[in-house]
């Protein structure tokens, strides 16, 4: 196999766990006999499965943070650490569910059927993107994603929405996004759960718990 050295940081060849992440990682596991039994039922294809998605979003974001070191890229966003958020939920979806996920989401793209080659067109503003170069933020109905909005927590009432057109369909799918801790202080955020309780409609909000609102520890 060739290797490439922007894709292989020292911090992968010398990597060890560190025993306390590890006993709390067990530990959150332990602690629920539910969790505990959906995880011990995981096949081996589907741990394979949800490490290819979280190693497609680390190599996503290391290439994004290698163009803007190099100027090719004024900025990116990256949702570095915070991979497996966004690949398990996304590998519980059925075929038919909608995603709307924040930028650092950016691996339920993949994980929903998006090229990673559509994924950087987009960063670059090319053409033969997606959004033919108009747009950095990258949705695809197609494939059950909605764009990513700037203002975060303004996609909780919109996949509510989604969540009541299924509801009336009488659809058995879900519509899923995600918010930081941060977002919880916005009225977006607290407007879509409310209305997505209200009318009983499907919708699954996962929130980050990252400590980070708008760069100031919250």
């Amino acid at each position: 196999m060739r290797r490439y050295a922007a894709f292989d940081p020292p911090e992968y060849a010398t990597w060890s766990p560190l025993p306390d992440v590890m006993q709390d990682y067990r530990n959150c596991i332990e602690k629920d006999p539910e969790r505990r039994r959906r995880i011990a039922a995981l096949t081996p294809e589907q741990h394979l499965g949800l490490y290819r998605g979280m190693l497609r979003n680390r190599l996503f974001d290391t290439m994004l943070k290698r163009w803007t070191r190099q100027g090719v890229l004024s900025k990116a966003w990256l949702g570095t650490g915070e991979e497996a958020v966004t690949i398990g939920a996304v590998h519980a979806l059925r075929k038919g569910d909608m995603v709307g996920p924040m930028i650092r989401n950016a691996g339920a793209y993949h994980e929903m059927g998006l090229q990673l080659a559509d994924m950087f067109r987009t960063y670059l503003g090319t053409k033969d993107s997606p959004t033919e170069g108009r747009d950095l933020h990258l949705g695809s109905l197609s494939h059950g994603i909605v764009a990513p909005i700037s203002m975060v927590g303004s996609l909780v009432p919109v996949c509510a929405g989604i969540a009541l057109a299924f509801k009336i369909r009488d659809q058995d799918h879900v519509a899923l996004s995600w918010a930081g801790d941060g977002t919880t202080r916005s009225t977006d955020f607290h407007e879509g759960l409310m209305s997505a309780c209200t009318l009983k409609v499907p919708l699954i909000v996962i929130v980050q718990d990252n400590q980070i609102a708008m760069g100031t520890p919250h």
